[in-house]
């Protein structure tokens, strides 16, 4: 693998819009990827395990953590709900000469890429349209309406950053294949 000094690819977007499958598929075809597991004080969902899907913190942890400096970054992205990534985290993957994959909103992709730099590519993942995106959280099935109706208003906000990323990737209601496509071509041309 020639990485051409790049250790990150971060996938952000809004809840609901594929950043999950898209990173696991690059987690199976290509070897030099780890997954960056993100911090959050919400609850587990049925089927998380923590230090699997998430490191699930008590907000006082995640308050130690802060106080710690052991956030590479973090925010409260809903009221009382915090996300962050530990920098041990990306340390791990690194020293292995492997290049870490973060499924993260739209300010910590931000964060992530004003420390790196030219060490991280960010992409910006979106729906085809807010309503198909209300469509896909619902059909989860993993929220209340009220949920759904913060995550389309946090949604409307996050467009207007897609313009600070490297990529802006639509990925379409049952075309996951084309937008495959389009992040293997970021791989070849930045990763191999």
């Amino acid at each position: 693998m020639n990485s051409q000094n790049k250790k990150i690819i971060v996938f952000a977007g809004p809840s609901g819009v594929g950043k999950s499958t898209l990173a696991h598929m690059l987690l199976e075809e290509y070897d030099f990827f780890n997954f960056s597991i993100s911090a959050t004080t919400r609850e587990p969902r049925v089927g998380e395990t923590d230090e699997v899907d998430y490191h699930f913190l008590s907000k006082e942890d995640f308050h130690q953590k802060i106080s710690n400096d052991e956030f590479i970054e973090w925010e409260e992205v809903y009221e009382g709900r915090f996300y962050g990534t530990l920098r041990n985290e990306v340390e791990k993957i690194t020293d292995k000469n492997n290049i870490a994959i973060f499924d993260i909103d739209v300010v910590g992709a931000l964060n992530i890429k004003k420390q790196y730099g030219d060490e991280a590519y960010v992409v910006f993942i979106k729906p085809e349209s807010v309503e198909a995106l209300l469509t896909r959280l619902r059909n989860r099935g993993t929220e209340t309406e009220e949920q759904i109706q913060m995550r389309k208003d946090r949604f409307v906000k996050e467009l207007s950053y897609e313009n600070k990323f490297d990529y802006i990737l639509t990925n379409k209601t049952g075309e996951i294949e084309a937008a495959q496509e389009q992040i293997r071509a970021i791989i070849e041309k930045h990763f191999k």
